[in-house]
């Protein structure tokens, strides 16, 4: 992408590789903001020499208060030049060249981006600028120069489309100033976009070109033929076990089994049971259920769904779940359910406990959710026993096929507060 094969010693004799930054805007007001302040910090030393070169060549007065504001944010995060040049019409094209040459770095000022790469071309600059060792700033119009290939929308009233060729030190072209808020500049960028493929950064970004690394500081947009890439936030993946043989002091819990689901049939028909057990129809004919039960999801790595059996006397008690609700967030909720003839003797309580410890400590999720209904008070007690924390409850938020609408009471606990619970 860049020609970044000259070496080039700064003060202390250290060898550094060419270095190039392009800003998108610098607050006219505050200056440099913190990320930039970082950046420059890092890659410019006090009491080098710096040149300037403006976009446009006969506006002195101009020119002048604007390098003077510069130099003020340079000295506000406590960068001194040892050496401060201006390229515009009080320089000639010998004098520009050799000051160009010479000069440890050039800051390509903003303003028309057009007009300023006319001036370029006309002292002869742009070859020197793309050979030269050291650094190079640019902002705004200087920044879009940088490119091999530049192109934008011009503000007069015909909105002409510019194209030229730029400087070359880099084929990021890049469209600053991004602002969401105005529509009809982000409709610029996406019609240009669909003759080249541009990058579009937001005032407080930026592009740091170092050592042959392209660093993007702070939110970048890559637009190309109409496209936006609009990154989302990273996620760490779950490490997935599916579900695995687990015991308590008195349960196992394995993968249930078509004999289980058999006698799941039977189990389910109490209807102190069936009231609560979510919002479709259950089966009511054991030959026609024994068809829904689907053995190969166990081939997923994110189903999680274990048959609770007594140690005991392998007596079948009934099932939990560990169901997934958000991936990315790394949640998930605890259901179950056991007959009616081994209530009251704990054994939810210490299988609940049993697949909160395996979702925190082996998948390491962030968070455990469940709810119940508000009138189902051993399963809300169940959360409570297990240290799920009462987060509220939601009104006539549920409806149950065999219970009707009902309120549900919502718990929770993140890993954090499960950790430390713990210790």
């Amino acid at each position: 992408m860049l020609n970044l094969n000259i070496i080039w010693y700064n003060k202390s004799g250290e060898i550094y590789m060419k270095k190039i930054i392009m800003f998108s805007g610098i607050n006219k007001e505050e200056g440099f903001t913190l990320s930039q302040t970082k950046e420059l910090s890092r890659l410019v030393e006090t009491g080098l020499s710096i040149s300037f070169i403006t976009s446009d060549f006969y506006d002195n007065e101009k020119n002048d208060l604007m390098v003077d504001k510069l130099i003020k944010f340079f000295k506000d995060i406590s960068i001194r030049f040892n050496k401060i040049n201006i390229i515009d019409c009080r320089t000639n094209k010998e004098e520009s060249k050799e000051i160009v040459k010479n000069s440890d770095i050039v800051f390509l000022m903003g303003g028309d981006p057009k007009k300023e790469m006319s001036y370029i071309n006309e002292y002869d600059l742009a070859k020197i600028l793309l050979d030269r060792d050291g650094i190079t700033i640019g902002v705004s119009a200087g920044s879009i120069n940088m490119a091999k290939d530049v192109i934008y929308r011009d503000e007069d009233e015909n909105k002409t489309m510019i194209r030229y060729k730029g400087i070359g030190l880099t084929d990021i072209c890049i469209y600053p100033h991004l602002d969401f808020k105005n529509i009809d500049y982000l409709k610029e960028i996406f019609e240009v976009s669909k003759l080249q493929k541009i990058t579009a950064l937001p005032d407080k970004s930026f592009i740091v070109i170092e050592n042959s690394e392209v660093n993007y500081i702070n939110e970048h947009y890559d637009v190309d033929n109409n496209t936006i890439d609009i990154k989302g936030y990273p996620y760490e993946e779950i490490n997935h076990t599916g579900t695995i043989d687990l015991e308590t002091n008195r349960l196992l819990l394995r993968k249930t089994t078509k004999q289980d689901f058999e006698e799941f049939f039977f189990i389910q028909l109490n209807p102190k049971l069936r009231k609560y057990l979510g919002p479709t129809k259950l089966g009511n004919n054991p030959e026609k259920s024994i068809k829904y039960f689907d053995e190969s999801a166990y081939e997923n790595k994110d189903y999680y769904r274990w048959s609770i059996v007594k140690k005991e006397d392998n007596k079948l008690l009934g099932t939990v779940y560990l169901t997934m609700h958000d991936k990315k967030a790394k949640t998930a909720g605890i259901d179950y359910w056991i007959r009616e003839d081994e209530w009251g003797k704990g054994y939810t309580t210490e299988v609940s406990r049993r697949i909160m410890k395996f979702a925190f400590e082996t998948l390491e999720l962030n968070r455990i959710e469940s709810c119940g209904a508000k009138d189902n008070t051993a399963t809300w007690k169940v959360m409570e026993n297990i240290g799920l924390k009462y987060e509220g409850t939601r009104p006539k938020s549920y409806f149950y096929y065999y219970g009707g609408i009902q309120d549900m009471r919502e718990y929770g606990i993140s890993r954090e507060e499960y950790l430390e619970e713990i210790k």
